[in-house]
């Protein structure tokens, strides 16, 4: 009997080894099968489409409630407000109710002379360049609240969703492996911090192009050819149309080099250059088609776009070669990442950066296995005496980037490949982007090389010992510049020995076969651990209608329709993006001529007004003095009895005191949670 029991689990454990290798089986073309392709997308899938209709989003919206509300915020799920991602929860969620209330139009007509609605801020508006923003539909189908969940989750699905297509379709046999890494992937910190459309949908677009590159190389399906092609295209244009370059250019050379790798690799090989060509026909058609759709965008509303580069910030910045370790000296903020928990704690500068966002890096998975990168190529070449192009291309854009932000004196050259549009800090999308690919074709050379002679594997686990040896000994400096210079930075990262370890981990699992997986796990712990808590669990958004304020305002201006005028905190500006109202107040991407004519009519501070920035008023005395507060931040003095406030303002919200009474008439006093605002109504002398 005893004899037997072995044997019968033995028996079990062929049978569900069995039931797994045919789950996971790949197609003829060595593509993962249909099974192996949809199962994660639709768990995924399943949990996005809960949340949206819960109304749960990532937003800090709720860091209104410190103004308006008492106690605790009942729409708080998990987690708390960041402030310092202002520009989702004041600018960008300010404009979204904005377009709301005036019906989503594409010219918003808040700004005296109206701004483009559908240029550099991804707002929803009924104008055919929504068909390429399908984070916005949600707003224009169902609203703000469900809108709101639908922007956050949409863009995390597309991310997730193609990191793992791409990790599945080079091991197929690994859909586990796949769904680790994409998650890891979604948690790190720099998509965390940075959290929005024009952040994810670039790195998704790299994600998902290299996938369909494979894809479209290996099957004989014409069918399958021309969808990839289709759906690559058109979130092209959703990328292009982001405008947002910094994060743009980094994900896109990612993919340049992949494709060039993987075409260069199957053009030399038995496909031979026709049948190359041929196989990726349907893609180059469809990105032709991309740049023609972008270019048509682009000329219809050129003069936004020029008035938006043409200011003085942020303009057309420019970024000389070598820069990092003038502005990262003992590189703890690219390379950081291990301590990034300290972001959720620490408000102020770190030895990191200046503020959360700033100091948000990734893993550097590409540069601490290029070494191993370096030795596959090597072997490849002596074992089979042509080059394995796809790793030489990645290893190659590794090394561009490593000294593009190190190695002074060839902008020229960078200026060619637009790198110099790309300030060192952003560069680092372009090592988020990296992290799976690397890691998907370090686990493919070492399930390769696990099939050949045993001399293979031995001298995989020398590259472990080489790769983690290297990478402990360059945190170790980290760690040696974080205790010299700022040791208060470990008391707010209480998890980075977690996150160390499991890097580490990672790197030393990640070379033998069957630990793959475990390496992937870790790698998804590690993330988790950096980036897992940076943004709260939130049911809505705080709705500036619902304050006592927010009504009044709406209400005072529907009965007698005015330009208004916000004096005081981020908190005014806030009510009147959020209003609706015909305002001087608010957030612009560009100026409005008409806007600055009316409060600068001699131009004499062009230099202070044209930019991107907050415009926010304070009382004063004269026409308006206006200053930069910040490179963002436009600071006007306002007299009610002003020649501009005579001529162009009918109404004033307020919560500071008034230097005088002359030309307001007060007409209500509200208070509610922490913040008085009162509105007034400006009269003649």
């Amino acid at each position: 009997m005893s004899g037997r029991e072995p044997d019968s689990a033995a028996s079990a454990r062929g049978r569900w080894t069995d039931r797994i290798e045919r789950f996971v089986e790949p197609t003829l073309t060595g593509l993962p099968n249909w099974r192996v392709v949809t199962w994660f997308p639709a768990i995924v899938a399943l949990g996005g489409i809960i949340l949206i209709v819960l109304q749960i989003s990532g937003t800090s919206s709720g860091a209104y409630w410190a103004t308006f509300g008492v106690g605790d915020d009942p729409q708080a799920v998990l987690g708390g407000p960041r402030m310092i991602r202002s520009d989702e929860w004041l600018v960008h969620q300010g404009w979204v109710v904005s377009q709301y209330r005036q019906g989503f139009p594409a010219v918003n007509g808040t700004f005296p002379g109206g701004m483009d609605a559908t240029v550099a801020q991804e707002l929803p508006a009924w104008e055919w360049s929504s068909l390429f923003r399908p984070h916005v539909w949600g707003y224009l189908f169902f609203g703000p609240g469900v809108g709101l969940a639908w922007q956050w989750w949409v863009p995390a699905f597309a991310a997730v969703t193609a990191t793992y297509l791409f990790v599945v379709t080079l091991l197929p046999k690994r859909p586990l492996t796949a769904a680790f890494v994409a998650c890891a992937f979604f948690f790190t910190p720099m998509f965390q911090w940075w959290y929005g459309p024009s952040t994810l949908w670039p790195a998704a677009w790299a994600m998902l192009a290299m996938a369909g590159t494979t894809w479209m190389l290996r099957t004989d399906r014409l069918a399958a050819r021309i969808a990839w092609a289709a759906v690559i295209g058109w979130l092209g244009v959703t990328v292009a149309i982001s405008l947002y370059v910094p994060f743009l250019l980094p994900a896109f050379l990612v993919f340049l080099a992949y494709f060039i790798g993987s075409v260069v690799q199957a053009a030399t090989g038995a496909q031979g250059f026709r049948g190359t060509v041929r196989r990726i026909l349907p893609l180059i058609i469809a990105g032709v088609a991309a740049v023609g759709t972008f270019i048509v965008w682009l000329l219809t509303r050129l003069d936004t776009i020029t008035a938006l580069f043409s200011t003085v910030y942020p303009g057309q910045r420019s970024e000389s070669t070598g820069q990092l370790l003038a502005q990262d000296p003992y590189l703890t903020g690219i390379g950081g990442a291990v301590w990034g928990q300290s972001f959720h704690t620490s408000g102020g500068p770190t030895l990191l950066g200046p503020n959360a966002s700033e100091s948000a890096t990734a893993l550097l998975l590409a540069v601490f296995l290029l070494p191993a990168l370096v030795v596959f190529i090597v072997r490849s070449w002596r074992r089979e005496r042509r080059l394995p192009w796809l790793l030489v291309s990645v290893a190659g854009l590794t090394v561009l980037l490593v000294a593009y932000l190190l190695i002074p004196g060839w902008d020229a050259i960078a200026s060619l490949l637009f790198l110099d549009r790309v300030p060192a800090g952003r560069l680092r999308m372009a090592f988020a982007v990296l992290a799976p690919v690397v890691f998907a074709l370090i686990a493919r050379e070492v399930d390769a090389a696990a099939q050949t002679e045993s001399g293979s594997r031995r001298a995989s686990v020398w590259i472990a010992v080489a790769t983690v040896g290297a990478t402990a000994v360059f945190h170790a400096v980290l760690l040696w510049s974080i205790l010299t210079h700022n040791p208060e930075l470990l008391d707010d990262s209480e998890l980075w020995p977690v996150a160390l370890v499991g890097l580490l981990a990672t790197l030393a699992l990640l070379f033998t076969r069957r630990t793959i997986v475990i390496s992937a796990a870790l790698l998804l712990v590690t993330s988790l651990a950096i980036g897992g808590a940076v943004n709260p669990l939130y049911r809505g958004a705080f709705d500036l209608e619902s304050t006592r304020i927010g009504t009044e305002v709406i209400e005072t201006d529907a009965e007698d329709p005015g330009t208004w005028v916000g004096v005081g905190s981020y908190a005014v500006m806030g009510v009147m993006m959020q209003s609706g109202v015909s305002a001087y107040s608010g957030v612009q991407m560009s100026p409005s001529e008409e806007m600055w004519d009316a409060i600068d009519p001699d131009g004499s501070s062009e230099e202070v007004w044209n930019r991107l920035a907050h415009v926010r008023w304070t009382f004063g005395e004269g026409e308006p003095e206006l200053s930069n507060a910040s490179a963002d931040t436009i600071l006007g003095t306002f007299d009610a009895c002003s020649t501009f406030a005579q001529d162009h303002v009918d109404y004033v919200l307020a919560n500071e005191p008034r230097l005088s009474d002359d030309c307001l008439e007060l007409v209500v006093d509200l208070s509610q949670g922490h913040s008085r605002m009162q509105i007034y109504r400006v009269t003649t002398e």
